[in-house]
């Protein structure tokens, strides 16, 4: 993302990538956590910057709130072994960077220490951001995270070694959805980190990872229980199905790559996939065209994310979930 492109989010604490280097640099150490449930995005861009800070002499720790294992197709980015278990990342940084997330209950268990820390700092993109931290750097038009820490780094005068490569170029191609969107600019940072080191067969092949032969059954029972709303969204149309908490709990790496098949059948109408998490807890991953705007629909809900995806952690029963779904979709 060109600076010229760039459409920062203004507000009390707002800063460029210079300013939000300049935060870094008088950081005496740095705690770099991302939203629950690390995505790519969420992930590569805390390791990739961490990983810099390290490589500068600064100490820092990755840690997540949330499951209390990172995922395997995530923890394939760890080549350094920084990132810890919430449990053991430090309770008073002196700077706090919260990666991709767009609101303070995304931090989960680690929420606590924006209260603890000295400074905090917010890299993100996502129009939902709601301005949580004592800095932030958020651009709404940028398609990943990674591509404001790319930016950061660059004003840091960091290097970019196979290892930060890596980092930034699994979130990068994960939130373009394969440089599917993103334009120009992405493909050229995508270049930029291929001739650094990242080896896209590789690192796409560890992040897809290896699926159980169990796992084929429990996607179809998955699908055949799909369901398609027509009439829904104003008429636009909802497909949904439902991930039971076994389900969830046994393929938890495997099961969100349902909602696309859900979206390739949804046409110009919306896909959604709803995880039992727990008794009565769930967890809605919303996928579309932008229209409705799901970010929109979906930050109503508790949640947020981008106009064509986004999310929401919601209690109730599946039919409570569904008629609060339907009702957001329908506003």
């Amino acid at each position: 993302m060109n600076e010229t492109t760039a459409q920062l989010l203004p507000g009390p604490g707002a800063v460029d990538p210079a300013g939000a280097a300049a935060v870094l640099r008088h950081a005496r150490d740095v705690l770099v956590v991302g939203h629950v449930r690390p995505d790519a995005d969420a992930a590569g861009s805390a390791i990739a910057l961490a990983t810099a800070l390290r490589r500068a002499g600064t100490p820092a720790t990755v840690a997540f709130g949330g499951p209390d294992q990172v995922p395997d197709t995530v923890a394939v980015l760890d080549r350094d072994g920084i990132v810890v278990p919430a449990a053991e990342a430090p309770a008073d940084p002196d700077l706090l960077v919260c990666c991709d997330t767009s609101a303070r209950r995304r931090l989960g268990d680690l929420s606590d220490r924006l209260d603890r820390a000295r400074s905090s700092l917010a890299i993100d993109h996502h129009a939902s951001f709601t301005g949580f931290a004592t800095h932030h750097l958020v651009d709404p038009v940028a398609p990943a995270t990674v591509t404001l820490v790319r930016r950061v780094l660059a004003e840091l005068g960091a290097g970019i070694d196979p290892v930060i490569a890596r980092a930034l170029f699994a979130g990068l191609y994960t939130d373009t959805g394969g440089f599917r969107w993103g334009g120009a600019d992405a493909m050229r940072l995508g270049a930029e980190l291929v001739d650094a080191g990242a080896e896209p067969r590789e690192l796409l092949r560890e992040l897809s990872g290896t699926r159980p032969f169990g796992w084929l059954a429990a996607q179809a029972t998955v699908l055949a229980g799909a369901r398609s709303e027509p009439d829904a969204a104003c008429g636009a149309g909802l497909v949904w199905a439902v991930v039971d908490a076994c389900t969830a709990t046994r393929y938890r790496d495997e099961t969100v790559t349902i909602v696309g098949e859900l979206l390739a059948t949804a046409g110009d109408g919306v896909a959604a996939l709803l995880t039992e998490t727990a008794a009565d807890a769930w967890s809605v991953s919303l996928r579309g065209t932008g229209a409705p705007d799901l970010s929109r629909v979906a930050t109503a809900l508790g949640g947020g994310g981008h106009p064509a995806a986004a999310g929401f952690e919601r209690t109730g029963t599946r039919d409570e979930i569904l008629a609060a779904l339907r009702a957001g979709l329908a506003a």
